[in-house]
């Protein structure tokens, strides 16, 4: 029995969406680093607090993970986020990411030479900005005992936006920050400036970090695609990671084979570690602080081209004991619905729209006069994929 899961440098041709058209649209964006709840669940959904918030408010949350907002906030945002509900937005569909619990992942969290702490937003489409407010957990706050309030903040930094830089949908911001010590959340909101729609982020900081200042982000570096871990393996178990060139031919193979049972997400972050220790192309993990890093329990990562020219692609297989390998191929579509217009879509979907077969890119809700049909120009290897 193989395994097969194959991601080539077209099927994830960006991270985000763009900005189709000049029609209103929603849902995007979330904090990088320090990473939010919200999209950390969707790199990570097998975290125990990621788990616990998909149960309470079910899994779509996690894959509209830049779409916590409000579209008529207008700087109100106490008066359209109540108490308990900040981060969700005050959107049910996220109200598990409000569980009151200790261990929500938090980022180690240090200023850099100049004193200041890195901001990095995920801008999946950007916008124009009014402006970055910055709020900071008071002492004494704990996420395990309840849910944030606004009077657990206190606003420490607000942010125009000549403040802030823009590399690849990345927004990157400085924030002078008050002396805190410990687990605390920074919460984050974005107003635009063309609308009133607004923003909101929680993210888990631990200011008993590592003391190092993250690096920049890698210009080369450009996210191809992603493999995944779909069921546990037995010992002797063969995972090999194929790098193939511009066109098709093999660059490299990086295997290992398992000496003892693992859980899927156990394999797949053995092949992970061994792939970013040997690989001369490709680094496999989540992307958190400037660098590629391998998440705790997931059996999703991303994979990133080391070269964003390099026009690389990759096969991973997974061959059990006392079976023959198999080459990669492409698997076949699955059965797909007509696209409608007003949906909301998730990574993978398959859709058919004018007599043709479309994989999602990217997960969106396709919004009335929007225009983000598969076939428009502006959004083929953007949101949709033509199969």
């Amino acid at each position: 029995m193989t395994l097969t899961f194959l991601r080539t440098a077209a099927a994830a041709a960006a991270v985000g969406a763009t900005v189709l058209s000049a029609a209103p649209a929603q849902a995007h964006g979330a904090p990088e680093y320090p990473i939010g709840r919200v999209f950390n669940c969707y790199k990570n959904p097998a975290l125990p607090a990621c788990k616990a918030a998909i149960a309470v408010g079910g899994e779509q949350a996690i894959y509209d993970w830049n779409g916590v907002n409000q579209g008529a906030a207008a700087g109100n945002h106490q008066a359209v986020v109540p108490d308990l509900k900040l981060c969700a937005g005050g959107q049910e569909k996220y109200k598990g990411f409000d569980l009151a619990r200790a261990d929500w992942a938090a980022t180690p969290y240090s200023p850099g030479a100049d004193g200041k702490y890195e901001f990095r937003y995920n801008a999946s489409a950007p916008h124009r900005t009014l402006n970055w407010k910055f709020f900071l957990t008071r002492d004494g706050f704990d996420a395990s005992t309840r849910a944030l309030k606004w009077s657990d903040l206190d606003l420490v930094a607000e942010l125009g936006p000549h403040q802030m830089t823009t590399v690849d949908k990345t927004y990157f911001m400085k924030l002078s920050l008050p002396k805190r010590t410990g687990k605390h959340v920074l919460y984050s909101v974005w107003q635009r400036s063309d609308s009133g729609e607004a923003f909101y982020g929680c993210s888990d900081v631990d200011f008993g970090g590592s003391g190092v200042t993250p690096p920049a982000i890698p210009s080369s570096l450009k996210q191809i695609g992603q493999v995944s871990a779909a069921q546990d393996l037995p010992a002797q178990s063969k995972i090999t990671l194929r790098v193939f060139d511009k066109t098709g031919a093999d660059l490299e193979k990086i295997g290992i084979t398992l000496s003892a049972a693992a859980p899927k997400a156990g394999w797949l972050a053995q092949i992970a570690t061994q792939a970013n220790a040997s690989s001369a192309y490709l680094k496999v993990g989540a992307l958190q602080g400037g660098t590629v890093v391998i998440p705790s329990g997931a059996a999703v990562m991303d994979v990133y081209a080391m070269q964003a020219n390099s026009g690389v692609s990759f096969a991973m297989d997974t061959q059990l004991p006392g079976t023959t390998p198999m080459p990669p191929v492409t698997p076949s579509p699955a059965p797909s619905d007509a696209w409608t217009e007003g949906a909301s879509y998730r990574v993978g979907q398959i859709v058919s729209h004018q007599g043709r077969q479309y994989r999602c890119l990217q997960a969106h809700t396709a919004w009335k006069g929007a225009g983000w049909t598969p076939s428009a120009a502006g959004s083929v290897n953007v949101l949709w994929l033509p199969l």
